[in-house]
């Protein structure tokens, strides 16, 4: 029986996104149903959650913490040494970055090359920590693309723009797709009310990335508002800057960090989501909105456009009129808003983790047998 040794820091963390879920969601398959031919070796940092970690602990997920830092130490010289040291037959790069010298082969999954295109595609600003930050991203990841046997990423917008950025051929990149994340537990229904969230609302996650476009929201909510604006998930620093944006829009109401069930609350209670962000490798808010039947706006040209196509609202993320007047379209055509809705849960239901771990773990026995990937689970 081989042994995989798989990057599981993100998705045993306490609160999840994008990657986090995606990994916790590897993680959930080798715990529940593991595949015969195949063990896995998690490693992990300091961050872990112990009731995560004592949640998916098995006979076939064995988790092994590595607390070095920073994150280029624990990457480049602890996880190298411990997948050595545990015997790892086949490496699993979950997020974005890999051993390129374990001595063992590689697959990596690349989820976007978005550090290639900040000051191109969108204005960032970076504190000196962060771009010493993105320089070694830059290099590890286009490195640990170099060395690895298989590339695996999350949609076609993110296959073609890997390529293109890294000087990969395509043919050496398999497209494995995203999933609804399955819901953590009920919605908590007194969300809004409890928030101050004015009604009829929109709902949104806010972050200090400049790429999320949350200035776009801004302009979108200025008086006269469309609706109310329920705007969540800021980091501490970035919220309080939003705060006091907020403080001159009385039907904007701004929070950080909320648990799953007001999440989902909020989300419940919307008339519309919206995710205006102008780069994303996949965009699984988009799908998670779309699934749970809320009528969802993207912005257009995006992997997010490509992959909610027939099921999602695509508008110019650089327009706030047309923004706005979707948002009003929704508050005042409930027809038409019931028909994006069921629109969004039937493409939503084109996507399924268990496809995902499958596909995944068929990229895993071609790479065992025979070192790379072959163009037929390319194509899969």
């Amino acid at each position: 029986m081989l042994r995989v040794g798989l990057d599981a820091r993100y998705g045993v963390l306490a609160h999840r996104r994008g990657i986090g879920v995606y990994v916790h969601q590897l993680l959930t398959a080798w715990h529940n149903a593991p595949p015969d031919d195949f063990t896995c070796v998690a490693f992990v940092d300091g961050r872990a959650d112990p009731h995560v970690l004592h949640s998916l602990a098995g006979p076939r997920l064995t988790f092994v913490p590595l607390p070095a830092r920073p994150f280029a130490v624990w990457e480049q010289w602890a996880w190298p040494q411990a997948i050595q040291a545990h015997h790892c037959d086949l490496v699993h790069g979950t997020a974005n970055i890999g051993p390129p010298a374990s001595g063992r082969p590689l697959v990596l999954t690349l989820h976007d090359v978005i550090e290639w295109h900040r000051g191109e595609a969108f204005a960032d600003r970076l504190t000196p920590r962060h771009r010493m930050s993105r320089l070694y991203r830059m290099r590890a990841m286009a490195a640990s693309a170099r060395a690895a046997a298989a590339i695996i990423t999350v949609s076609e917008h993110a296959r073609q723009d890997i390529a293109a950025t890294l000087a990969i051929p395509p043919e050496r990149i398999a497209v494995v797709p995203l999933a609804p994340t399955p819901p953590g537990g009920p919605a908590d229904p007194t969300a809004a009310a409890a928030l101050g969230v004015p009604r009829p609302y929109a709902f949104a996650l806010g972050a200090q990335d400049a790429r999320k476009n949350t200035a776009l929201l801004w302009r979108v909510f200025d008086a006269p508002a469309p609706a109310g604006l329920a705007l969540v998930g800021f980091e501490p620093q970035a919220l309080r800057r939003a705060a006091v944006a907020a403080s001159h829009q009385p039907h904007v109401v701004v929070a950080g960090f909320v648990s799953d069930a007001v999440r989902q609350g909020l989300l419940a209670g919307s008339l519309a989501f919206l995710y205006p962000s102008l780069y994303e490798g996949f965009g699984l808010p988009a799908l998670d909105a779309m699934a749970s039947g809320i009528p969802t706006l993207v912005a257009k040209g995006t992997a997010t456009d490509e992959l909610t196509a027939g099921g999602a609202w695509p508008l110019d993320p650089r327009d706030p009129a047309a923004w706005r007047a979707a948002i009003a379209r929704l508050r005042d055509d409930p027809d038409w808003a019931a028909t994006l809705a069921a629109q969004g849960q039937q493409v939503a239901a084109r996507y399924t983790w268990a496809h995902t771990i499958e596909a995944t773990w068929a990229v895993y026995r071609r790479v065992a047998a025979t070192g790379t990937m072959p163009s037929d689970v390319l194509r899969g």
